[in-house]
């Protein structure tokens, strides 16, 4: 078992010593996975420094070339230092670039507010025609990894979440064109829509605790998502509850609040989401959790409060 962020990079090693010609662009960023590919493949591993905007340019001219490239730099400097880069290259020119960043969320807070990947979903999801993927499965990533090698897929933007790792699908319950998977009842009046590091925790404290067979639960692992396919998922849902570690502002939460009001469906939601990231004491994902009542204890608290008729 290891993590979403390995198990990306062993896929694409493996298929590398296949014969797939993949370029692997650093911002001065390493891996436990990665050092097999360096040390086969010296030629093809592209260490620009800490330069994110350099970073998104130099992958980008590769990949503008006929490359199939990854970059790979440490969130949420690629998001957001880059952020220009990855408007006016990445996005306008539609380049077929698999951008990851190690990161997701709160999951490095020990480092500080400047640490904090937080609003880097808001700020990518307004660039139409890039994706945002937040792998919650070793599966997941190894299927992400094997259409890197098609050279045809849209832009891209990889929150790796160092945290998560394992398998929770088989192959069959996974689609980067439809975006989600549903786990638990899918009969269910409550529906939890998450992704990433709460994705995990809560199936596995849910699946513990028997209460899986309770609620729905959806998966977005990438955005966007096939919006047709998520509206028949919660249309006859009762209510609906989305959990993140973002800024609550453009966040996941915001995202199903805009589908619903255009798609005329009048459901209550209730956002669990950061309200706000600046601290003058040292932090941590559970401390912060806790500050702002986001930990799985207060999210099963409130689910369980309010859906006893589910089952």
């Amino acid at each position: 078992m290891v993590s979403v962020r390995d198990a990306f990079f062993n896929r694409i090693y493996e298929n590398s010593k296949k014969g797939e010609e993949i370029l692997i662009v650093s911002a001065d960023l390493g891996a436990p996975s990665l050092d097999a590919f360096r040390q086969v493949f010296p030629e093809r591993f592209i260490n620009v420094g800490i330069a994110e905007q350099n970073l998104v340019a130099v992958a980008c001219g590769l990949a503008a070339s006929g490359k199939k490239v990854v970059a790979y730099g440490l969130n949420p400097f690629p998001a957001i230092r880059a952020f220009d880069q990855i408007r006016c290259l990445m996005c306008e020119l539609s380049i077929p670039l698999t951008l990851c960043a190690l990161n997701a969320g709160l999951c490095s807070a020990e480092a500080g507010f400047t640490h904090f990947a937080i609003e880097d979903f808001a700020a990518i999801r307004t660039l139409e025609g890039v994706e945002i993927l937040d792998p919650t499965d070793e599966g997941l990533s190894e299927l992400l990894a094997d259409d890197v090698g098609s050279g045809i897929h849209p832009p891209r933007f990889v929150r790796f979440d160092k945290t998560i790792r394992g398998r929770i699908y088989d192959s069959s319950e996974l689609s980067l064109a439809r975006g989600y998977s549903v786990l638990g009842n899918r009969a269910a009046g409550t529906c939890v829509v998450a992704f990433g590091a709460y994705l995990t925790e809560l199936y596995q404290k849910l699946t513990e605790t028997g209460q899986i067979r309770d609620v729905k639960l959806i998966d977005c692992y990438k955005i966007p998502f096939d919006e047709a396919g998520f509206i028949d998922e919660i249309r006859n849902c009762s209510r609906i509850v989305t959990v993140e570690e973002n800024a609550a502002a453009g966040g996941l939460g915001s995202l199903v609040l805009e589908i619903l009001s255009d798609h005329r469906l009048m459901l209550p939601v209730k956002r669990f989401a950061l309200t706000h990231g600046l601290y003058d004491v040292f932090t941590s994902r559970a401390f912060i959790r806790r500050d702002q009542g986001l930990t799985v204890e207060d999210v099963m608290a409130d689910l369980f409060s309010q859906c006893g008729g589910d089952r």
